[in-house]
Order: C-alpha cells, then sequence, then structure tokens
C-alpha cells in the first residue's frame, strides 16, 4: 500500500513537472526589433500612450517612470495617474512631469459605486492618451530601455490586438521568496499549452503589469469601464476582447521588464487576498484541486522523507524501503529540475531557497483559504486602503457612497 501511494505521489510530480515543461516550451518569446535587421524611419513607428495608474507607490513611482523616460522608442507619451494617493505618490510624479514634457501628469477622481479603483483610474487617464496603441503598466516595474519597442514590434507583426507579457519577478524580503515561487509556479499549469494563444479557444487572461493593445480595438470592446466591477480587471480586460474576435497573445516579457509586486508580508497578504480565489473561478471543488495538487507536489515529498529516514534510522533494511527510497530520490530530483527551470523567472531566489519550498506552500495554501473565506462570507478584502467585497461571480459589490466609506475606513485604520 505504502509503495503504491508513493509511486502515484512520485508520477503525479513528474506529470506536473511535464506540464511546467510544456508551459516552457511554448511560451512564444519577444524578438528585439534592434536585431531584426528592420530598418524603419521615424514616421514608421506608430504614437504610443504609456499609461501608469499609481496609487500609494512612493516608493516605486520614481523607478518605473524613470525606466520609461529611457525608452529608446522615439514616438512616445507617458501619462501617470495619480489614483487618490495618501502618500507622496502625486508630489513625484509632478515633479517629474515639470522636467520632462513627455509625461502627462493626472489627478484621479473619486470612484463611483460599483467600480473597482484601478479600473476607475485607467479609464479616466485613457481620455489623456492620444497614441494608436496603449501601454498599461504597472507602477512597480521597471522596464529595459527596449521595452516600448519590442512589444510594439511584436504586437504589429504578428497582428495582434492585446498582449500581455509574463514579467521577471523581483524577489527581495524573506515573505517574496518564501511563497511568490510556489504561488506563481503553480499558476504555470493553469494554461501549459497556451489556450490563450488560440483564437478558437475560448480561455481568455493577461498579465496585468504589462498590457499593450491597439486603441481601436480598447474602445471598441468598451475599455476599462466594461470590466470595471471585476476584480480581476486584466483577466476580463483580454476576455472582453476575444468575446469580440479580438486577437491576443500572451508572450515571455523578460527581456522587457520585471517587476517587484510586493516588499513585505502584509502587503504580499492583502494583494493576493483580494483575487486569488478569484483566479479559480470561486469554486470550492477547483479550491480543494488546487490545494491537494500543491501540497501533494510540494509538502508530501518531505513528509515522505521524515518517514524513510526515520525506518533507514532504525535498522530495519527491507526491499520495501530501498523502493521507497529510490522513489524518493526520483520526487526530490523532479523537485529540483522544477525549481531550477520557473526561477528563470525569479530574481533573488537561490539554491538553498529549494528548503523553504514546504513551508511556502503551507503558507500558500492559508492564502486561498482566507480569501475564499471572505468571498464566501462577504468580507472585505483590503488592497491600498480600500475595501471591497468580491462576490463569487468574481466582481464587487456595489455600495452607496463608496468614497465616504474609504475614507471612514481609512480614519478608523488610523486611529487603531
Amino acid at each position: 500500500m505504502l509503495l503504491c501511494l508513493m509511486l502515484f505521489n512520485t508520477l503525479f510530480i513528474i506529470a506536473l513537472y511535464g506540464l511546467t515543461l510544456a508551459f516552457y516550451i511554448k511560451l512564444k518569446p519577444v524578438e528585439s526589433c534592434q536585431s531584426s535587421g528592420k530598418d524603419a524611419s521615424a514616421q514608421d513607428y506608430p504614437l504610443v500612450s504609456v499609461i501608469v495608474p499609481a496609487r500609494n507607490e512612493e516608493g516605486k513611482i520614481g523607478r518605473c517612470i524613470e525606466s520609461l523616460l529611457n525608452q529608446n522608442y522615439p514616438n512616445f507619451e507617458l501619462v501617470v495617474i495619480d489614483d487618490r494617493s495618501t502618500d507622496s505618490t502625486g508630489d513625484i510624479i509632478a515633479s517629474y512631469a515639470a522636467r520632462d514634457s513627455r509625461i502627462k501628469f493626472v489627478k484621479g477622481k473619486d470612484a463611483p459605486s460599483g467600480w473597482i479603483g484601478k479600473c476607475n483610474a485607467l479609464a479616466h487617464a485613457v481620455g489623456y492618451a492620444s497614441g494608436d496603441w496603449f501601454v498599461f503598466t504597472d507602477a512597480d516595474t521597471c522596464h529595459h530601455p527596449n521595452s516600448v519597442a519590442d512589444a510594439v514590434a511584436y504586437g504589429i507583426k504578428n497582428k495582434i490586438d492585446l498582449i500581455s507579457f509574463l514579467p521577471m519577478q523581483e524577489l527581495g524580503s524573506f515573505p517574496e521568496r518564501l511563497i511568490m515561487p510556489v504561488l506563481l509556479s503553480a499558476f504555470l499549469i493553469g494554461d501549459p499549452f497556451h489556450a490563450v494563444n488560440n483564437p478558437r479557444d475560448s480561455r481568455a487572461y493577461a498579465h496585468g503589469q504589462y498590457i499593450l493593445c491597439r486603441r481601436s480595438s480598447y474602445l471598441a470592446v468598451g475599455g476599462h469601464r466594461s470590466v470595471r466591477d471585476e476584480i480581476v480587471e486584466d483577466h476580463a480586460l483580454a476576455r472582453a476582447f476575444k468575446e469580440k474576435g479580438y486577437k491576443i497573445e500572451v508572450a515571455d516579457g523578460k527581456t522587457l521588464y520585471s517587476v517587484r509586486m510586493y516588499t513585505d508580508l502584509v502587503s504580499l497578504w492583502h494583494g493576493w487576498t483580494k483575487n486569488l480565489y478569484s483566479f479559480i473561478d470561486s469554486k470550492p471543488r477547483n479550491l480543494l484541486v488546487i490545494l491537494l495538487m500543491i501540497n501533494t507536489v510540494v509538502v508530501a515529498p518531505w513528509l515522505w522523507l521524515g518517514y524513510v529516514g526515520w525506518q533507514w534510522l532504525s535498522g530495519e533494511f527491507t526491499n520495501l524501503l530501498i523502493q521507497l527510497s529510490l522513489l524518493l530520490i526520483v520526487q526530490f530530483g523532479t523537485l529540483v529540475l522544477w525549481l531550477r527551470r520557473t526561477s528563470c523567472h525569479h530574481d533573488g531566489t537561490k539554491w538553498y531557497h529549494f528548503f523553504l519550498t514546504p513551508y511556502g506552500c503551507l503558507a500558500v495554501s492559508a492564502l486561498y483559504l482566507h480569501a475564499a473565506y471572505l468571498v464566501h462570507s462577504g468580507g472585505q478584502v483590503n488592497w491600498k486602503g480600500r475595501r471591497y467585497v468580491v462576490n463569487t461571480r468574481q466582481t464587487i459589490e456595489p455600495t452607496d457612497g463608496a468614497e465616504a466609506l474609504e475614507a471612514k475606513l481609512i480614519s478608523r485604520d488610523a486611529a487603531d
């Protein structure tokens, strides 16, 4: 019985590693337009509007703006909207705008009831954008000089209406290195064969840290107004494009930009809690599957290691023990290969972080359970001072006097 259980566990680990390999094999790279031999004159470059929403990003917005101003693309504008920040984000943006005419500094306005704050900010900022192409990128990103040029060249060459790019993740703090590798690696097997890139497949999603789309297509689907109450607005926007028959894709963006999503446990916990359950369609069945999957792959081998080690120490050397030991070697060998493969998109991980994976998996499990609890109990998720009640349709519940409620909650938190 033990041998059968461990054999099944081993085969399952190998199978999921195979799906991860399939993801990377089929992940489309972004070619450098500088090395493609294309000799384009200035008028061949369409105007690109790079739109950055920023809320309470005083520690990151400066790096983001500087990286975008250093683009080698000759025809772009930068629209940066301060989404009602309560820190010095707005002042930082204003200082950059005063020094560079390519920056349009937009001050955010109150979000109507039923609107996600980010969608409201982006819908407002688009009104100041003049480009034929829109780039929506987050304030916690840092772009290589080739970012916009290569992204736009890829979009034009492949006749794409919306494309998003998988980032290089910067992992600096202990909580990031503990939780993010397991969480992000688990996402890869959600679409291992990149059905999102198949126009005949209904699967649609986008990596919201960096989305490039045609202005005409964006306006035709209703833009962010059409997904104003979606807690996972990037996925919803991609779905809106695909449902209207527009071509969408996901490609490898590690040569374009990197992102530092969170810097501490509190922001990481709040950030993932707000939408993690929505990623699996807010279904208890899917929650059970994902928890069984990640714990079987990541935690179970360490439990087997404890059992097999204890058997060896007891001095009872049997054929069964030798067979279990061989399977254990296969399990850990596969896990090491998995960590090495996925680390190509994780900047900041070391080989010894492998020993954190079982604890990271338990933390990820707690995140999923907490996110599910908030949805089913009607509890509020908290993101940068804004509170939402997320339902099982992955949308937020409308509230009367949403901004007044937000201000009241912020005041109460400050008093506490």
